[in-house]
């Protein structure tokens, strides 16, 4: 009789905690990691919405999940939800301060907000890490992106010499005889608008 007893209370204790074989931390994991591999799915087919919906439901699931932070914080990006995306990409890189996907997402938003002092020394920490970096995620989004978002944001700033200089890295063949005319200034300003189509 004790025997019956004893396997009710641990019967009912495992149905309180759900810690039997359902909800366990390692389920748990293993649900977060499918909805951050369906978020990247959503991405990539430009499905931004669905995709932010999947990473945040990781991220409920495994807090401690660094892509579900780098995937919604692209994904709001997309949606131009900035401060949402400022957050995800915060809160991963506070987890995995290395996360170059993550450096380079947030440079990008902080471009947006005009943030540029943030935005320029994101975007350079990428570059000098990895010269070569291209987001996992999306092949067409690399180094020259970045460089080109420097360039913006060195105009932006009246840091014509630099923002020159970062241009002349996707068309050396581009030339000023003095960065600190207006004449240059409009030149320089048109190249940039050029690249931002070309690349």
């Amino acid at each position: 009789m004790m025997l019956l007893r004893g396997m009710i209370v641990v019967f009912f204790l495992c149905i309180l905690l759900e810690s039997c074989d359902q909800g366990t931390g390692t389920d748990q994991n293993n649900d977060a990691a499918q909805l951050v591999n369906e978020g990247w799915q959503a991405y990539r087919s430009k499905q931004y919405g669905s995709a932010a919906d999947k990473f945040a439901g990781a991220i409920e699931k495994d807090g401690g999940m660094v892509d579900a932070y780098n995937g919604g914080g692209w994904s709001n990006a997309k949606l131009n939800a900035l401060t949402l995306a400022v957050s995800r990409f915060t809160v991963g890189l506070s987890k995995d301060s290395t996360n170059l996907d993550m450096q380079a997402g947030l440079s990008f938003v902080y471009n947006a907000l005009k943030n540029y002092d943030w935005s320029d020394s994101l975007a350079e920490q990428v570059i000098f890490t990895d010269p070569a970096w291209t987001f996992s995620q999306d092949p067409t989004i690399g180094v020259s992106a970045i460089r080109l978002l420097l360039a913006e944001n060195y105009f932006a700033q009246a840091y014509f010499a630099l923002s020159l200089q970062q241009v002349q890295f996707l068309n050396p063949s581009f030339t000023l005889a003095n960065i600190s005319t207006v004449a240059s200034q409009d030149s320089l300003s048109r190249e940039i608008e050029r690249l931002r189509t070309a690349l």
